[in-house]
Formats: structure tokens, C-alpha cells, sequence
């Protein structure tokens, strides 16, 4: 099956504590977004990529990759918020992209095993997305700092990325979601807002399928390139 790819990388350094957008931090050498895209572009199903990034980081973005033709990426600008960013993708499709896939440009280690996955269950469901199950006790706390209520963990679930969607659908809740001013937590989550009669798949990722948020994240990302022996 072939895909349309969002690529999300307009993001920031804050949380990080750096002094650029973390997709330009390097893991071994190699800077994060290169690692992610690589994922996806050694997937032939992948035919396009939307790489949604800042208006001022367009020409570092592109001296990143000089020296590499990339005949599958195109760029989009971002906008404020990351909906908006992937509203303004969503805008780029056409009637040829039937599937796509929405994934954090700071994902780096989602596996070919897991997106194969991911578009073997979208054949039978609208959405369906990456997660693993909670493992700590929950407790819901009120705003004074109080806990309220342990919540049952067996049915709770930590959502990753990529999140998959028939195009169709995907166009008609960001639409909706626009119209209403309503901003979701992930792009599932509209789904779930908007058409919830919509069945949505929870397939089985990786506890290595981290976001690299953290500088305590770039440390777990040496220790998982090490461990798969950086397959890259």
C-alpha cells in the first residue's frame, strides 16, 4: 500500500534546553530528523513526504540535506501550534494520497516492522496508531495537588507515532476541528471528538519508539543505537 508521510518538525529546543530545534541535535553524528526520515524513505510504500518545518529554518533544512537528492520530500511551513502544522499538510494532499501517516520528526526509532503494522490495520479500520500499555500506577489529582482516584491501568494505553488515516477522514476532522477552534491532544484524538462512530486500531509499538523531548532522552537514544548496534 502506498502512503503519504506528514513529517512533523517545526518543533523547538525549549524542553530540551537547547539553543535550536531539536531535530538538528545529533545522535552519534547523525542529526535526529535525518535518522527519522530514513525510516521512511528506505520504505518503498512511503511515496511522499510533507516535512513540515519553520519558515525560518527552511534554508538550514535544506543545506542539512545539499549533498543527498531526496526526490520524495517536499516542504511545507508550519504553523503555530502542531495541529496547525499538520492542518496546513493536510492542505497538500490530493486526491492520489488515499493513505498517509502523521509521525514526530523526534521519533527516531519507530521500526519497518511496526509501520508494516500499522497499514495492514488500516485496510480494516479509518485510523490507527502506534502505543504501548501503561505500566506505572495512574493517579488523577486535583488542581491543589490532592489525588482524587488511583485510575485501572489495564485498559490504558501511552499513544505513540505514526498515527495512520484514510485521507478522506483525516481532511474532514482537521476541517471540523478549524471550524470549531478545537485543539486536540494528537490527531486521533479529533477523530475521536468529531466522528466517533470511526474505529480506531491501538496496534502494538516499542517501548523504544521514544519521543526525544529531554536531554535525559538523548541519553536513552545513545543507549537504544548502541544496543540495536545503530542500524542505521
Amino acid at each position: 500500500m502506498n502512503y503519504t508521510l506528514i513529517l512533523l518538525a517545526a518543533g523547538s529546543g525549549r524542553r530540551m534546553k537547547a539553543s535550536k530545534n531539536k531535530v538538528f541535535l545529533e545522535l552519534d553524528g547523525i542529526s535526529i530528523i535525518e535518522r527519522t526520515l530514513s525510516v521512511f524513505l528506505a520504505d518503498d510504500e512511503c511515496c511522499r513526504v510533507l516535512l513540515v518545518i519553520k519558515k525560518s529554518e527552511k534554508i538550514e533544512i535544506q543545506k542539512l540535506f545539499a549533498d543527498r537528492i531526496y526526490s520524495r520530500v517536499e516542504f511545507v511551513i508550519g504553523g503555530e501550534e502542531r495541529q496547525d502544522s499538520v492542518f496546513k499538510a493536510v492542505q497538500e494532499l490530493d486526491i492520489k494520497d488515499e493513505y498517509v501517516m502523521i509521525h514526530d520528526g523526534v521519533r527516531v526509532f519507530v521500526t519497518k516492522a511496526e509501520l508494516d503494522r500499522l497499514k495492514q490495520s488500516v485496510l480494516n479500520f479509518s485510523v490507527a496508531l502506534l502505543g504501548i500499555p501503561v505500566k506505572d500506577t495512574i493517579k488523577q489529582v486535583n488542581s491543589a495537588g490532592q489525588v482524587c482516584a488511583t485510575i485501572p491501568r489495564n485498559e490504558l494505553w501511552q499513544a505513540q507515532t505514526p498515527q495512520m488515516f484514510h485521507v478522506e477522514i483525516l481532511k474532514k476532522v482537521h476541517k471540523k476541528a478549524q471550524q470549531a477552534r478545537f485543539l486536540g491532544t494528537d490527531d486521533v484524538s479529533l477523530v475521536e471528538k468529531f466522528f466517533p462512530e470511526e474505529k480506531i486500531c491501538m496496534i502494538m509499538g516499542n517501548d523504544e519508539n521514544i519521543k526525544l523531548t529531554t536531554p535525559v532522552d538523548l541519553l536513552f537514544g545513545e543507549v537504544i543505537l548502541k544496543r540495536r548496534g545503530d542500524l542505521l
